[in-house]
This record gives C-alpha cells, structure tokens and sequence, in this order.
C-alpha cells in the first residue's frame, strides 16, 4: 500500500484492541466497542455461517454480532491489499442509497454515533449492517431467477440514474489489484503454455483441481477472443458505474412475496463497484439467469432474462452475445491467479475449489450457446 494512502487511512482509526490478533473475535468485540459503542460493547459475537456454511471470500472475514431482537454482521477487510482508498466508502454508501431509493433492496451500513458508514482499525476497514434472513442458493427455480434478474435490472437502471458527479468521484477510487497478471490474453496464454502442464505434471487433489479448472479455461478461450473483448489497459466500451461482482452469493432469495413467492430480500456487496463495461452487470444476470436446474427451464429463463433487458433498454439485440465471453475475460485472470496459488504459491485455501465452481468457463460457455441459439 503506498505511504499516501497509509496516512490517508489513519486519520479516523479507532485504537487497537490490544494485543488481539486483527479479525478474532477479542479485535472484533474491540471495534465494536471503539467504533459503535453502547450497546455494541460486549454483544456476543461468532463466525457468521449462512446454512451452515461460511460465506466465498478469500480477503474478508464476517461475524454475527447478537443483539437482543437483530443480528448483525461485521465485515472485517483482512486482507490490505483489497482495502480501497478511504473516499470510496462513503462514496459506496451514497451508490447504495441511491440504489435503495429506487427500490433496489440495498442494506443500509449501520452508522456509528458520529455519523461513519465504516471503522477503520490497524488499517482495515469494518462495516456493520443487519443480517437478513434471506439464502444465496446455487440453483434456482425458474421463479427465483426471475426476481434475481427483475432486481438486478432494476439495480443496472438505478446505477445508470446516478448524478454525473459520481463517476468522476469513483474514478479517483479504482479497483485494487488482486492479481498477477490483469491482462486477460496473457493470462490464457500463461494456462496454455505453462500452467495447465505443470498441473497435469502432479499427481495430488490440489494438482487435479487446477487442472481441471485450466482445461476449461483453455478450451473456452476463444469466446472472448472472437467477441474481442478488451482487455486490461484497453478503452471500455459502454462506460458506466457498475457493481462488478453480481453473482448468486450476493442476492439473498426468501419465500416472502405475495402468496410465497421468492423475492430478493437484499443486494449484497458493492465492494467492487468501479467504472467499467456496463454489460458486465448484464454479463453476471445472465449467468443468474442460466442458473436454473432443468434445460428446459434454463432456456426459458435466459430467454425471460434477454426480453426483459431489452424491454428496460439495458441491452441491444445482438448484444446478448458478448455477456459470457466478457464474464470469462473477466475471471480468466482470477481463475489463472488461484492455480498460481496452488502450483507456484502453495497457497491451498479451501476456497478456490468454490472460486473454481463459481467462475466455470465451461458453465458460461453453455449459457452463451443458449443465449445466442436461434429462436425455436
């Protein structure tokens, strides 16, 4: 992290908690106390879990903080190097307000007695919001995918209302860099030549998983360059404020509609929200959208997904074609940097093996063959 950035960070910082390592449950009940205060001071805290399991992250950590009557959760960012500059937090709980004004079901941060939408401690920052009592699910019923796409549209029209200024505003925040290599040709060039045979050379699970998921990264590799998707450093066409990272795990889906119907009871995570394509946002709803179980209903929700999106005038007919292959030039260089971890690093967190499932080049490939079949 460079120094300016540091100092920028330390201005408003609440004292650490002792000697408590940063992300335990003795740092997290001492930020509670510094940065929220009564009645945060001694609330029992506990690794938050959603259906018994723990949330796909690799760089935060969440707790459930138990209040009498609610749940929270507080979001710790352990890792520094995906801390953004201070601005960008209160400039993402404006995007979120906006967002919940228009209907868009955004949680709201829980604010500490001064008014911050953050804390900030030892340099990382911690948020606190109520837990909601909707599920992410992998598979969705026809039905579910449909509110995930209506919301998520209506997420995509809100973040296209946004004043002007905010654009310049979150232009001076960019995305950190979480990876080796960003540029998405480079990185398929590295799984072709180098990384996929140095996985098939092992012989352990860890060696096996990385090469399955390169296979499907090499055999995938000429959707994104036929659609001639950019790549890093690269003009992005479509410019516009997105949330970036729109997949399931980020819509939590409750049976509380009218007569027991899902609805989206929250949006989560706008961490990743940057300047970029605005089809990338289309990109992760139609992934939403193909996650239904059966084909035959896979089919019609990817088919309900493109009507909607043109109906709202978020997608051009013939567009509907670049979304998977933009999605996999956008987690290429994801997917090439965990099998660096496994194969160079030695890093074998139990987290890649979900990271592989989620970005699977081989699942968006058979979305994009049904996205762009012709009508029956």
């Amino acid at each position: 992290m460079r120094s300016h950035e540091w100092q920028e960070q330390r201005r408003d910082e609440v004292p650490a908690p002792g000697t408590a390592s940063p992300g335990s449950a003795e740092w997290v009940r001492g930020v509670l106390a510094a940065g929220w205060g009564e009645p945060w001071a001694g609330a029992p805290v506990r690794p938050f879990s959603s259906g018994g399991a723990a949330p796909l992250s690799h760089t935060a950590g969440l707790w459930q903080v138990d209040l009498p009557g609610r749940a929270h959760v507080l979001k710790v960012q352990l890792n520094p190097d995906a801390v953004r500059r201070r601005p960008f937090y209160p400039l993402r709980e404006r995007i979120a307000a906006h967002c919940r004004d228009r209907g868009v079901p955004v949680p709201a941060a829980v604010p500490t007695p001064d008014g911050a939408t953050s804390v900030w401690c030892q340099g990382l920052v911690c948020e606190l919001s109520p837990r909601l009592d909707g599920a992410a699910t992998p598979s969705f019923t026809f039905a579910q995918a449909q509110q995930v796409v209506r919301t998520g549209l209506e997420l995509r029209t809100a973040l296209d209302e946004l004043p002007p200024g905010v654009t310049a505003e979150l232009a001076r925040v960019p995305l950190p860099r979480l990876v080796d290599e960003e540029h998405w040709p480079t990185a398929l060039k590295d799984a072709e030549q180098r990384l996929l045979p140095l996985a098939e050379r092992g012989g352990s699970d860890w060696h096996r998983a990385a090469a399955g998921a390169l296979r499907e990264v090499v055999s995938t590799g000429r959707l994104p360059r036929a659609a001639g998707v950019p790549a890093a450093g690269d003009p992005v066409p479509r410019p516009g404020v997105v949330h970036g990272d729109l997949h399931y795990h980020h819509f939590l889906l409750a049976a509380d509609g009218p007569a027991g119907q899902p609805c989206v009871q929250g949006v989560l995570d706008f961490d990743n929200a940057h300047l970029g394509d605005r089809l990338l946002d289309l990109a992760w709803l139609a992934e939403a959208a193909g996650r239904v179980a059966d084909p035959a209903g896979r089919r019609r929700s990817l088919a309900a997904f493109t009507a909607a999106a043109q109906a709202r005038g978020l997608l051009r007919p013939g567009e509907e074609a670049l979304l998977m292959p933009l999605l996999m030039a956008h987690a290429l260089p994801v997917i090439v940097d965990i099998a660096k971890d496994i194969l160079e690093r030695n890093i074998l967190s139990p987290v890649w093996l979900g990271y592989f499932d989620l970005l699977s080049p081989a699942r968006r490939r058979e979305i994009h063959e049904l996205l762009t079949a012709p009508a029956a």
